[in-house]
């Protein structure tokens, strides 16, 4: 049988798809030329979703990082397969082998050693791709087609990287806090989330201050010789984080800057800080497609990790100290600063209808003078922030508490729906609302 012959067997139902081989054999199918169009494996997920197929079972059936993670690794496979693409496409008939030879990366259970259950089984995890909080994606943490690295000492060595490269965008595109305090909430809530973690899986990365803060002083030009920081442009403070991107495009040498690391912590000779990998080179710009190759392999997440998420939560509580002590005047918000609009809507919803729809008129007729959202889209806009904080607020019963205890919900909020942070790109083929706002922000 051919695969166009498959193919329509699957989707006109004559085959029925019966267990995860069936599954992983179609996605192979649709990334023949899913992978090098649109946008990739997102463009798939939804190809896949479309006939009722998913990797899932139970509660995790039609999971969008899951059976996105399930195409990244089939992308990772034939990567490997055709020798970074130096060879010939494994073709329908080489399946069973193809199969055979990369069962590690691909088999029904292989999502175990890369997610936690909590975190899959997160709402957020369900509804937008996320990448697996226990490693990395295979051969993510190497520059695309070139050598790929060995892992200096872990399997998830760009879980930190990942995470000072968020909280240095963030000191970057909002310079309301010190960044003595930005550092304070970042350990603090990378501590707890990665205890927590490291306890429920003890093979887990398990917290390290140092290590932490190394990666800091190399993200971070506050408290580091400018000879060591990495370089963080406007361009990628503005847009959606896209850290993914930049390590498949040869930015930073992270396995080169963790050996590094590990010298120090021994005591030993490390290399010169200022030298570079000689097998890592930024390949520039234009990065020959290199960049759009990492997002169709899905390289980045929608939603960014638990360590991003709750530093990031931190932050906006941090930011909106003070404000609306008895009530909010619309006047005292900066409406540049993301968490100050989340929070009107917050307050927004603890009003009665009439009062709520003109405060929220008030709030979007400034969002639009502010540039920051069109008109057509403020009403969305608004709409859909209140849709998600209305529940939760519910029980304070129309009266606005504490500082403290609407820091905690807020807080909260942000952990449990952090699509509201728009830090990160959604396909465009999603069909969940994306909180975008203007470059002020």
């Amino acid at each position: 049988m051919s695969a166009e012959e498959f193919l329509a067997n699957v989707e006109g139902g004559i085959v029925p798809v019966t267990c995860h081989e069936d599954v992983l054999q179609t996605a192979f199918i649709y990334l023949y030329e899913g992978l090098w169009t649109g946008n990739g494996v997102f463009d798939v997920v939804e190809k896949l979703h479309s006939y009722g197929l998913s990797f899932g079972e139970g509660d995790l059936r039609f999971n969008r990082s899951l059976d996105i993670f399930y195409l990244a690794q089939l992308a990772a496979a034939i990567y490997r397969y055709c020798s970074q693409l130096e060879q010939d496409f494994p073709s329908f008939s080489d399946f069973s082998a193809f199969y055979s030879a990369h069962h590690s990366l691909l088999h029904s259970s292989a999502w175990r050693s890369y997610y936690s259950t909590p975190f899959l089984t997160q709402r957020t995890t369900a509804r937008f791709y996320r990448l697996p909080d226990l490693q990395d994606l295979p051969d993510s943490s190497s520059p695309l087609c070139q050598p790929r690295q060995s892992p200096a000492s872990s399997i998830h060595i760009l879980q930190l990287p990942r995470w000072t490269y968020t909280v240095a965008c963030t000191h970057r595109r909002q310079p309301f806090l010190p960044f003595v305090t930005l550092t304070s909430l970042a350990l603090s809530t990378l501590e707890a989330t990665m205890t927590r973690r490291h306890t429920a899986y003890p093979s887990a990365p398990s917290y390290s201050e140092s290590h932490a803060r190394f990666w800091l002083d190399y993200f971070a030009p506050d408290i580091s010789p400018p000879s060591r920081v990495a370089e963080v442009t406007s361009r990628q403070t503005e847009g959606p984080d896209r850290f993914g991107i930049l390590v498949a495009q040869g930015m930073y040498d992270i396995h080169g800057l963790e050996t590094e690391y590990l010298a120090q912590i021994s005591e030993g000779e490390g290399p010169d800080g200022n030298s570079h990998s000689e097998q890592v080179i930024w390949c520039g710009w234009p990065d020959g497609g290199i960049g759009v190759q990492a997002w169709w392999r899905g390289w980045d997440g929608e939603v960014g990790s638990e360590e991003e998420v709750e530093f990031l939560a931190a932050v906006a509580v941090e930011e909106t100290l003070g404000l609306g002590l008895q009530d909010i005047d619309m006047d005292e918000l900066d409406l540049s600063i993301r968490s100050h609009i989340l929070l009107a809507v917050m307050h927004a919803a603890v009003k009665d209808r009439q009062e709520r729809e003109r405060f929220l008129g008030e709030l979007g007729r400034r969002m639009v003078q502010e540039e920051l959202v069109d008109k057509e889209r403020t009403g969305g806009w608004v709409r859909e922030a209140l849709e998600i904080m209305g529940p939760y607020v519910r029980e304070w019963q129309g009266v606005w508490p504490g500082v403290e205890e609407r820091g905690k919900m807020l807080r909260r909020i942000l952990v449990e729906n952090a699509q509201l942070f728009a830090r990160w790109r959604v396909s465009p083929a999603s069909k969940q609302f994306t909180f975008e706002l203007g470059s002020r922000e």
